[in-house]
């Protein structure tokens, strides 16, 4: 009788398990594929190929002035291929004549890069906006710190701003050295000699810690005094590798929806609406690089004081690693960070899947740091007024006080999107500032029949402001008065 050896049994075993699991991976992976052609149809915003886009190989021969060039050759080839063709009939479209969402509707356009001066500037910040965004996002920012004495330079990052195929010609390095020629060109500026400063929104966020890090070893470059973050990207899903996996088939056209996680009408004027995946790669890429510099004490051991504003619930970003793969790691330096709890007086608290745990609680039960922690939150669980508990560095015990905040009426929490914008925004605010005519984003709510709307629920019911904002502009003057203390 002839019998199989037990390790040529085991490896056929194996060899079938493989095949299987293998065969399971190419049946999910086709049927995402055949799945994305449910999505919307792709317009020519999502096919465009820009021409005169920046790219990090012209970082050499580009200055600030020439990259101002660069936006203005953009938007002539946009006229010339979307905003002049034949556009769909409606008053949502962003690239239609007239309407709402035009930003040529706007007093300037915001999706370019801009700056603004002061008279005898004491500083000057470079401001960094976020994914999908554009320098609108830095707007109000952008103010605070010009009503503090600072000149603000905002950069527009390539591959935002016009159209959202853009972004699928975007790269990293094209980022990171925009990045390079604001902060040069910041540099030049009246009042960076006293202080200056490197903020980011999102993924402006971890531009801004990757360029902190890498200043120093680079010519010309000057190194920032201080970072301030919002909502800041430090870590990335490794999910980003997976939706990296589409160009197996996206470069056929019968899946050239595959290289898009979402595909949606282009109805806000300063946010693209639809997603492209070689983006989440992207982003990928940098914080990759990032962590490993983080890694490093002695790299860690160059970064200038910070302060960050962060919501203990984003659905975008892992609120979490900015303390474990960030904030503690900080020698101590005058950093601070400030978070915006939940509405632990709202009735949806019971519908949430899980509760977030006191942020305070566990930052006291693993005190003393070498950062101050400030907390947002409600005074007691039967009131939405709030007080905000401050855990100062070195210290063990947090302190209370009291402040004329409140959570607004239908308000559960902040969200990733909403740190930097006003209630009064324009745009994304809760509409009191509005025109009966505005485009009112973060105040509209539609109702009706399920299913209807191209848009999901969600887009309508994630805040899209902060309500705290003027406490944020208040605590981000102060801080900056700090850094320039004797």
């Amino acid at each position: 009788m002839n019998t199989t050896p037990p390790v040529q049994h085991a490896m056929r075993i194996m060899r079938s398990i493989a095949t299987v699991v293998g065969v399971l991976l190419l049946t999910i992976y086709f049927g995402w594929a055949f799945e994305s052609r449910n999505m919307l149809q792709l317009g020519p915003e999502h096919r465009i190929q820009l021409e005169h886009e920046f790219r990090a190989s012209q970082e050499d021969e580009t200055d600030w002035a020439g990259y101002l060039e660069i936006e203005e050759r953009l938007a002539a080839e946009l006229a010339e291929k979307i905003i002049d063709i034949d556009r769909p009939d409606s008053l949502v479209d962003r690239y239609s004549t007239g309407s709402l969402s035009n930003p040529a509707r706007f007093p300037a356009d915001w999706n370019r890069s801009y700056q603004t001066t002061v008279p005898s500037a004491r500083g000057v910040a470079v401001l960094l906006h976020g994914l999908s965004d554009s320098p609108y996002s830095m707007l109000a920012t952008a103010q605070t710190l010009a009503g503090a004495g600072y000149n603000v330079v905002v950069p527009r990052m390539p591959g935002h701003g016009f159209a959202v195929g853009g972004l699928l010609q975007a790269r990293w390095e094209d980022w990171t050295a925009a990045v390079r020629i604001a902060m040069r060109h910041a540099a030049s500026m009246p009042g960076a000699e006293q202080s200056l400063l490197i903020a980011g929104y999102s993924n402006g966020g971890l531009l801004a810690i990757d360029y902190a890090l890498e200043c120093d070893d680079l010519d010309d470059a000057p190194c920032p005094d201080g970072i301030v973050l919002m909502s800041p990207a430090i870590a990335v899903s490794g999910a980003a590798i997976v939706t990296n996996l589409h160009p197996v088939l996206s470069w056929m056209p019968y899946f050239k929806q595959f290289q898009w996680l979402s595909i949606l009408p282009e109805i806000d004027p300063f946010k693209f609406t639809s997603f492209p995946k070689r983006a989440a790669w992207e982003i990928y890429r940098v914080s990759r690089r990032t962590h490993k510099q983080l890694a490093n004490p002695a790299e860690v051991a160059k970064l200038p004081p910070m302060l960050t504003f962060q919501s203990v619930v984003d659905n975008t970003v892992t609120a979490r690693a900015i303390v474990t793969l960030l904030y503690d790691r900080l020698p101590a330096n005058n950093s601070r960070l400030v978070v915006y709890d939940i509405n632990r007086n709202s009735t949806a608290l019971h519908l949430m899947r899980t509760q977030p745990l006191d942020v305070m609680e566990y930052f006291e039960s693993t005190a003393p740091h070498d950062f101050s922690i400030t907390l947002l939150r409600n005074r007691d669980r039967s009131t939405n007024e709030l007080d905000a508990y401050t855990l100062p560095a070195g210290e063990a015990g947090a302190a209370a006080e009291s402040t004329s905040l409140a959570w607004p009426t239908g308000i559960y929490s902040l969200s990733h999107i909403a740190i930097p914008f006003r209630p009064d925004d324009v745009v994304y605010g809760d509409g009191t500032a509005n025109n009966d005519d505005d485009l009112k984003l973060g105040a509209l709510a539609p109702r009706g029949e399920a299913g209807v709307l191209m848009l999901t629920p969600d887009f309508f019911l994630r805040t899209r402001h902060n309500p705290f904002y003027a406490y944020q502009a208040k605590a981000l003057t102060e801080w900056i008065d700090t850094l320039q203390t004797p």
